[in-house]
């Protein structure tokens, strides 16, 4: 379990998040939307630790998360940024054992090879191993980037810990197939104990996948609950300022935002 408890956050006087409490349970896949500056990534920067909070607290399972030392956050959890560039000349598999760093001293053992290989082969780019990070394109770079955070969450056999997952915008570069390819796989992976926190910006992706939604507007929490309790008509145009209208799928019954 992750719980947040009244975070606010500030540059100079400009308050970026303000007063948000939250509970994100394990085995459910939350998705986070909400306008161009809401504070969705500030929001996902607080909970990782990456940012201190002004005010508020942040508990990993009870535990306050900067009590827990780093090379156990490590293991807990992964981050994906929207940052997808890296200032090294790496090939695609050296960046994807950057998630294996916490599991070994010196050299990767062959078992840290192996997970590297699966999780680029989860993601289709095990035929990319060899090329060279910078030679590949935006959504190619992403879906390595996501493979190293599956590196660095892989489960052995045995391991029943809770994980913690946050994805910046993952999908931002990929076409319709892969958008949908990695989301399927990210909830799948929700299920097995973790929590996962992902940033969207497609509300009808989020009324398909999501278990739980949260609504950010000017750096507070405006709703959160289940898409179609927290995606309303009237929620959706306080928030976007635009009206939307709704559908419903001919072959799943589910609802599809139209504008």
């Amino acid at each position: 379990m992750l719980k947040a408890e009244h975070l606010s956050f500030q540059i100079g006087r400009q308050t970026l998040i303000d007063d948000v409490s939250l509970t994100l349970l394990p085995g459910k896949f939350t998705m986070v939307l909400g306008p161009n500056g809401a504070g969705k990534s500030t929001l996902l920067k607080l909970l990782t630790g990456t940012e201190i909070p002004k005010t508020g607290q942040i508990f990993y399972d009870e535990t306050l998360l900067f009590s827990i030392p780093l090379a156990i956050q490590a293991r807990q959890k992964a981050v994906l940024s929207q940052l997808l560039s890296l200032p090294f000349d790496l090939s695609v598999t050296e960046v994807v054992m950057m998630g294996r760093y916490p599991y070994f001293d010196l050299n990767p053992r062959e078992q840290d090879k192996m997970i590297a290989d699966h999780c680029l082969e989860l993601v289709g780019m095990l035929p990319f191993k060899a090329r060279a990070f910078a030679s590949l394109s935006g959504g190619e770079k992403q879906k390595v980037h996501l493979a190293r955070v599956l590196a660095q969450l892989y489960r052995q056999p045995g391991d029943e810990s809770v994980k913690y997952l946050f994805l910046d915008e993952p999908i931002s570069a990929l076409d319709i197939h892969y958008q949908h390819q990695i989301l399927g796989m990210v909830r799948d992976l929700a299920a097995k104990n973790m929590v996962v926190f992902v940033i969207v910006h497609d509300i009808n992706l989020a009324l398909q996948y999501a278990d739980n939604v949260i609504l950010m507007d000017r750096g507070r929490l405006y709703d959160m609950g289940i898409p179609d309790k927290v995606l309303t008509e009237q929620s959706i145009e306080a928030v976007f300022r635009i009206r939307p209208y709704f559908a419903t799928h001919p072959e799943t019954g589910r609802r599809v935002m139209i504008c």
